[in-house]
């Protein structure tokens, strides 16, 4: 039976820097991943940061803090994050960066920018790298595997971490394992384990627990299951925050795979990237929000009332023609085969006919385009404020892609403290368990809204700090 300083359950965004530290630091260290490669979810993420007060920042002129960074999640989450952790992902989010780049982060030469794929900061502050989140994992890599080649470190994949253990005092000291192809099952002991297992994305029947209202639409990994937060539940541990859900705005469902939805493929739907040129409606055809809103926050809450998170996105041959790309990451192959024979594709030579086709109210759908293009004609005002209304929608053949609100990240999460000691329902730590990443919720950091870089920069800035901070009490102890 082995006996290690640190367990690690996760070589993702936040576990692997937490066991870079923590090994280099001299620490006993395993790790274990359930899959059969490292990276976790930087593998599908975008691998948008955000730090205040970087050397990339000082070079371009860009006067930032740590506190107006910390002012401006709270204005963009309404207040509803965990401001203390917020404050603390703050401090250590720029100097997280700096190590990044200090590295060979190959960051997109727009950075820093202000983004708005997610509300909007007041500085330049958001960075990602020019592969998304695999740039990042091109730094994390190198300096993971020379950590576990360390003699005091050791990397387990294929493992999954089947319960935690505890003492007689409650105390977690180690953990049950089972190998993965071999289905065999072993003890780990350990100090101080450590909980990096990601969200519950892929796991359906959790996110049904955890956000029964709304259905799962997702470009998750199947391996995000929640089971990190599962263990920890079982010991008594608090799960926060499960009713800041909000969808991203938005996806489409692949053909054949119910509920999947592919990263590459989201449609461009942000106004400052690409204004609208289409109309969105729900199922009873009628539209309900403006399409061409400054604000990514209106348009998720207005999907929020949509039946199913459901819409569709309507317009004609014309705009199919003269209007830049809706999705951009479709290759031609794929367009023509989704036309052809994926549900979410209608096209018709009639508006009586799409909405036969797609379900749509005929009747609303009728009127609804026809006011449209009314206002237009006239130059009246729209009746949501719009103002981008290059064209009308009139041309046959009718067309309408059903999109759906998505799930980026999950909510909820394990309560921790500033120390990252995960909390039970009567607020008192669990002795030596720890959790960071997504395991502690991603509303945790951006409470009931999305804040531009609370995802990745915190699971990486946590992770660091904590291997760093477990490694020092280790040594602590020892003296």
């Amino acid at each position: 039976m082995i006996h290690v300083d640190i367990a690690i359950v996760g070589a993702g965004t936040a576990g692997m820097p937490a066991a870079i530290e923590a090994a280099t630091a001299g620490a006993r260290v395993v790790v274990i991943e359930q899959s059969d490669r490292i990276g976790g979810t930087l593998h599908v993420s975008a691998g948008q940061m955000s730090g205040a007060g970087t050397r990339l920042q000082q070079s371009r002129g860009i006067a930032d803090s740590p506190a107006e960074h910390l002012a401006d999640a709270m204005r963009i989450s309404r207040d509803t994050c965990n401001v203390a952790l917020v404050g603390k992902a703050t401090e250590l989010a720029g100097d997280t960066i700096d190590w990044l780049m200090g590295h060979g982060f190959d960051v997109d030469p727009a950075c820093p920018a202000i983004l708005h794929l997610h509300e909007a900061y007041r500085v330049a502050r958001t960075y990602w790298g020019r592969d998304g989140g695999r740039s990042i994992l091109n730094v994390l890599r190198p300096l993971f595997e020379a950590a576990m080649a360390l003699p005091n470190a050791e990397l387990r994949m294929a493992t999954e971490a089947q319960s935690l253990l505890t003492g007689p005092d409650g105390a977690v000291i180690g953990l049950r394992l089972r190998d993965a192809r071999t289905g065999a099952e072993t003890t780990l002991l350990a100090d101080r384990v450590v909980l990096a297992t990601g969200g519950y994305g892929g796991n359906p029947a959790m996110f049904a627990r955890m956000t029964a209202a709304y259905p799962l639409y997702t470009p998750a990994l199947t391996t995000s299951t929640g089971h990190g937060i599962v263990m920890a539940e079982t010991l008594g541990a608090e799960v926060r925050y499960a009713e800041h859900f909000i969808p991203t705005f938005a996806g489409i469902e692949e053909a054949g795979q119910p509920g999947r939805v592919v990263w590459e493929h989201l449609p461009s739907l942000t106004p400052q990237v690409r204004q609208p040129w289409e109309i969105f409606v729900g199922q009873d055809g009628r539209r309900f929000v403006r399409e061409d809103s400054d604000s990514v926050d209106a348009r998720e809450r207005a999907l929020m009332g949509q039946p199913g998170l459901t819409f569709w996105t309507v317009f004609d041959d014309a705009i199919l023609r003269d209007a830049p790309p809706l999705l951009p990451g479709w290759t031609a192959a794929e367009l023509a085969e989704a036309w052809t024979t994926s549900p979410s594709f209608v096209h018709a030579q009639t508006l009586e006919e799409l909405a036969a086709r797609t379900g749509i109210d005929a009747g609303n759908l009728a009127a609804t385009l026809a006011a449209c293009n009314h206002a237009r004609t006239i130059g009246a005002p729209d009746a949501f404020g719009r103002q981008h209304r290059p064209c009308a929608i009139g041309t046959a053949p009718f067309r309408a892609i059903r999109m759906h609100g998505i799930v980026l990240k999950t909510p909820a999460g394990l309560a921790v403290n500033e120390e990252m000691n995960v909390l039970d329902t009567h607020g008192a730590p669990i002795v030596n368990l720890y959790a960071i990443g997504e395991a502690i919720g991603g509303a945790t950091l951006s409470g009931n809204s999305f804040v531009s870089g609370m995802s990745v920069t915190p699971a990486l800035a946590f992770g660091r700090w904590l291997g760093r901070r477990l490694a020092e009490r280790r040594v602590e102890v020892a003296a």
